[in-house]
């Protein structure tokens, strides 16, 4: 007999134990109840709106380009007879049109609404004037114009589907696969559960599920960490939570419009409303019992029952779905025997592919981490991206069109094997918000969805050495004056370097050697043994150095090969780091959203700083000022017969892989890379592979974005230079370059080789741009 004492102790023990799980199960059910509070199911599948950037109306604007009527109309205003009186009105006659633009709404700059004129003439807007008091304005912005939900435009196909409206059918396929007793359980089966084990184990592998719909919604909701066991208790604990907070109606309405149904190329299709239209081009309400026992046995395994990949696997697991259905008395055997022994037979048809696949990508994954702990596609979110519209078509047009000019013009490129076809980036930004207007990331969306402009790891080549010369024209980190000016006369001749124990000379890019040239010249020429002397000179860390301030993110070593684009870059990064030359020097972190809002109304905003501070204004000048040569009369000046008016400065770039070119207007920087992705050899230099397609964008885009000249920073002087001596011009010099220098580093010597009368001074392409 056990005594008084121990029998004590041992009932306090249990009694402890007993109350320590009774306060867990508790706790844990608190905590399953106020999670499950949160999730609200009618708007589970509410999606999240996009925006696109608001269209700017000023000065210089083509009205066709931007589509005018059509995008007011897309915006809801009216067309009116009369003088417009109220917002969201407009009236148009021969050389004006009227528009009373209605006033901003967040998270655009507050607004009131503003009647304004147009004056046109030849289809350009020359004015923009506030009709209240007659005073010109520079620019006026429409309201953001929504170009869809966001699961439409990154290809998740959703098609909800009320429960009243699908058929009898296709509601007992789902329950007889999945959950044959969902009508009569509280969240969790033990039965189901014990069942589906002991038919695991007898078949010696998983065969059967023994999860209840309610739990495998919870499973789709619930991102818990854990081990197995915790995860299984918290699942089951929320199905419980969920069964009482919702009725079994709702909870299967949800699950049949979010189950995860498979990929079909790049489209992701949730619930059977999606599924039934992909595959068989039909609403759920006509769905015949075969195609409903079809799309039910996908569920468990929605790639590998895929009717497109693996028919004969689907037939088979339809006809198990059939038996069930049979087995439960949920059909006839005549019904049975008729849908198990047809074919399965579809014709997927997806959807067109929206606007910019690549940049709705981009902005998926952006959103994402603004928003970690929102769904950003379910949400209710309200997105406000950088995209415009006329340009992101633009560009993809562009892109398409040129890539199979170059296949037709060089046969060599062409490959039948789509994985293997050229491709090519476009990249187009606002260097002042950082803000992407358009990004196309490859040739054929359907065929591969990798995003090259924000994935790919390319060698600029020669579309890095604008930032050598950079490096340069920078003083040093204490006050040390700089060791470059655009009056310097720099060494194109062999040289051979050291590199990592060994010699490396670098080619030349012509059969000849000029000898001394002038910053402008190599630039402009692109000569690769002045670039890697110039570096030698000021040190490959302080190019390193530079790199980092203007926003290259990439590892960088300070190899000699550097000079010349040795390294790899992503093409958004490139694009970005000539944005800063564009925004006098200051670094924005690009960004194809301005801004997103949630239900309540908060706005989140995304980080703008990039780099370590970049670079002065000045300094930033002076490299753009050289830059104009490239594309006046060096290895971009192609693009001027092509079409491209206005001060424009920029870069080629090649490698044996890979044709560059990144040109920029104080608005506008654009870039534009041609490869394989295989990194075969490409054998085209960037005027030749990449230009083309610049210059052809670059042509309509400043119908829509117009710009001036590049502005004159405070500390910036102009001087005339001879550009053999390197000094400053007499009137017997003949080969003049206007040239801008840091005040402090102006030339003051006189050039004294040209002493006698020899003709009249000629002045180079670069002045006409001052």
């Amino acid at each position: 007999m056990i005594d008084t004492p121990l029998r004590k102790r041992r009932t306090g023990a249990a009694f402890a134990v007993l109350g320590f799980l009774t306060i867990a199960l508790v706790m844990a059910w608190m905590w399953a109840s106020f999670a499950v509070a949160r999730i609200d199911l009618s708007r589970l599948v509410e999606p999240s709106v996009v925006y696109a950037a608001p269209r700017v109306v000023e000065p210089g604007v083509s009205v066709t380009a931007i589509d005018l009527p059509g995008t007011l109309e897309r915006l809801g205003y009216q067309q009116v007879t009369d003088t417009p009186h109220a917002p969201g009105q407009f009236r148009r006659s021969p050389g004006v049109w009227e528009i009373f633009i209605r006033a901003s709404v967040e998270p655009q700059p507050k607004r009131p609404a503003l009647p304004v004129r147009l004056d046109i003439r030849d289809d350009r807007i020359r004015a923009v004037v506030n009709v209240a008091d007659g005073t010109p304005v520079g620019g006026v912005e429409l309201e953001p114009e929504v170009l869809g939900n966001l699961d439409d435009l990154t290809h998740r196909l959703r098609r909800p589907v009320p429960l009243s409206s699908a058929p009898q059918h296709v509601i007992a396929a789902v329950l007889a696969t999945e959950d044959r007793r969902f009508f009569d359980h509280a969240g969790v089966d033990p039965r189901s559960a014990v069942r589906a084990a002991w038919v695991n184990a007898k078949r010696g592998r998983v065969v059967e599920g023994g999860s209840t719909i309610t739990q495998q919604l919870v499973k789709s909701l619930d991102s818990g960490a854990g081990g197995p066991w915790i995860s299984k208790l918290r699942v089951a604990l929320l199905a419980i939570a969920l069964e009482r907070r919702y009725s079994k109606t709702e909870i299967l309405e949800t699950y049949l419009n979010t189950v995860y149904l498979g990929q079909y190329g790049p489209l992701t299709m949730y619930g059977l409303g999606a599924a039934a239209l992909t595959y068989f081009q039909k609403d759920v309400r006509n769905l015949d019992l075969a195609e409903a026992a079809t799309l039910a046995g996908m569920i468990r395994g929605p790639n590998r029952y895929s009717p497109v990949h693996s028919p004969y696997r689907t037939r088979a697991r339809r006809n198990e779905v059939l038996r069930r259905m049979r087995d439960h008395d949920l059909i006839t055997q005549a019904e049975f025997s008729e849908a198990a022994e047809r074919s399965v037979a579809v014709q997927p048809t997806p959807p067109p592919l929206p606007l910019g696949p690549n940049f709705f990508d981009h902005v998926l994954a952006e959103a994402g981490q603004m928003r970690a702990t929102t769904n950003v596609q379910t949400g209710g979110l309200r997105i406000y991206t950088s995209v415009d519209p006329v340009l992101q078509r633009t560009a993809e047009a562009v892109l398409g069109r040129k890539l199979e000019e170059l296949e037709q013009r060089f046969p060599g490129l062409w490959h039948a094997e789509p994985a293997r076809r050229l491709q090519g980036v476009l990249i187009a930004l606002d260097p002042a918000a950082g803000e992407i207007r358009a990004l196309v990331g490859g040739r054929d969306y359907w065929l591969s969805q990798f995003n090259r402009a924000t994935h790919a790891r390319r060698h600029p080549g020669s579309a890095f050495k604008p930032f050598v010369y950079l490096a340069g024209l920078r003083g040093g980190p204490r006050g040390e004056r700089p060791s470059l000016t655009a009056a310097s006369l720099l060494r194109d001749e062999p040289l051979t370097v050291q590199d990592l124990g060994q010699s490396w000379s670098p080619r030349k890019r012509r059969g000849f050697f000029l000898g001394q040239v002038t910053p402008r010249e190599a630039l402009a020429q692109s000569l690769n043994l002045a670039t890697v002397w110039t570096a030698q000179t000021i040190g490959l860390n302080a190019v390193v150095q530079t790199a980092r301030d203007v926003g290259f993110t990439s590892p960088m070593v300070p190899r000699p090969t550097l000079a010349l684009g040795g390294v790899e870059v992503i093409p958004l990064e490139l694009a970005a780091a000539y944005a800063t030359l564009a925004h006098a020097g200051r670094p924005v972190a690009p960004t194809p959203i301005s801004a997103v809002v949630d239900r309540s109304g908060s706005v989140t905003r995304p980080g703008r700083q990039l780099g370590r501070g970049g670079v002065s204004a000045a300094e930033a000048f002076l490299i753009t000022h050289l830059l104009t040569s490239v594309m006046e009369d060096g290895t971009g000046a192609m693009a001027r017969v092509l079409g491209v008016d206005g001060p424009v400065a920029g870069k080629t770039g090649s490698t044996d892989r890979d044709a560059w070119v990144v040109g920029y207007t104080p608005r506008l920087v654009t870039l534009v890379w041609v490869g394989f992705d295989n990194r075969n050899t490409l054998r085209l230099s960037g005027a030749r592979g990449a230009l083309p397609i610049w210059a052809a964008f670059m042509r309509a885009a400043m119908a829509v974005v117009p710009s001036g000249p590049f502005p004159v920073p405070p500390f910036v002087v102009f001087r005339d230079v001879d550009a053999t001596t390197g000094k400053l011009a007499t009137p017997v010099c003949r080969i003049v370059v206007r040239e801008a220098f840091l005040q402090s580093t102006a030339p003051t010597a006189v050039c004294a080789e040209h002493r006698a009368t020899v003709g009249a001074r000629a002045v180079e392409p670069a002045a006409k741009l001052q």
